[in-house]
């Protein structure tokens, strides 16, 4: 969630054209010489969205590793001044995909896994958002609807499908995947986005009053907006995403202090 964070003031971004449904998974160039990038396919059978994480979460991120991860910025020794720090590295997509997939590992003071559930449920303060609709309740989770439009760019809109899952040990593990809803379909003059966002957030057991978080996103804004220039954009966006979070949390009291 971190599409304010990128303003590329990309004045001249194409109109986006009509893409239907059945062609969004195609390479290649349309008839509107717009790229249409391979997304990735839905899960193997059997396999869930936690499945899906602690795969991921067991690659190796390291120097060397067999994965293709890149730490673009690695643990700082302190805090930021509004309270989190982060390491975040990228690797390629599996699906062949030009845009990154990204890990973020990070902690923040004063946070809970509930605080930052909530934020992805409803995020409030989230520059460019324009519409936000609760779309079906899920037994596991949300369909929600959003449309977004950043400085310089064209509008997006999204249709997510929301798995959570509450664990017993205090931990949430949220999943937002993009997906289709009859009442939402792709409309014309908007591009249909791509995103996947899959978050762990658990109290440390290190740390008193500190939350921890692995998330691993990636997405496809689609239109031309080229991908390493996304790439590029991927860790300070997300730097500045979490500064806005917990800027938002301080302003509203809603972050924890201990004695």
């Amino acid at each position: 969630l971190f599409l304010e964070a990128v303003d590329f003031h990309l004045s001249r971004e194409g109109p986006p054209p009509f893409l239907p449904p059945q062609k969004k998974n195609m390479g290649g160039i349309c008839c509107c010489c717009q790229p249409v990038r391979v997304l990735p396919g839905p899960l193997e059978t059997g396999l869930s969205e936690w499945d899906e994480f602690q795969r991921l979460s067991k690659e190796e991120v390291g120097k060397g590793n067999p994965h293709g991860w890149k730490i673009k910025n690695d643990w700082p020794k302190e805090y930021r001044k509004d309270g989190f720090k982060m390491r975040i590295a990228l690797r390629p997509h599996e699906s062949g995909n030009d845009n990154n997939m990204l890990r973020g590992d990070g902690k923040f003071k004063g946070a809970t896994p509930q605080l930052f559930l909530d934020y992805l449920l409803n995020p409030e303060n989230l520059p460019g958002l324009k519409e936000w609709v609760d779309a079906e309740t899920l037994p596991d989770g949300y369909i929600k609807y959003c449309k977004v439009k950043a400085p310089g760019m064209r509008a997006r809109d999204h249709c997510w499908k929301y798995t959570i899952d509450k664990r017993e040990d205090g931990s949430i593990f949220v999943c937002i995947r993009t997906t289709e809803h009859e009442k939402y379909p792709p409309v014309e003059g908007v591009y249909r986005g791509y995103y996947y966002n899959s978050s762990l957030f658990q109290m440390s057991k290190e740390e008193p009053g500190v939350m921890e978080m692995t998330e691993f996103i990636f997405q496809d804004l689609k239109g031309q907006i080229p991908p390493s220039l996304m790439n590029g954009a991927l860790a300070a966006g997300t730097l500045a995403t979490n500064a806005n979070e917990m800027k938002g949390f301080r302003e509203k009291g809603l972050l924890q202090t201990t004695a």
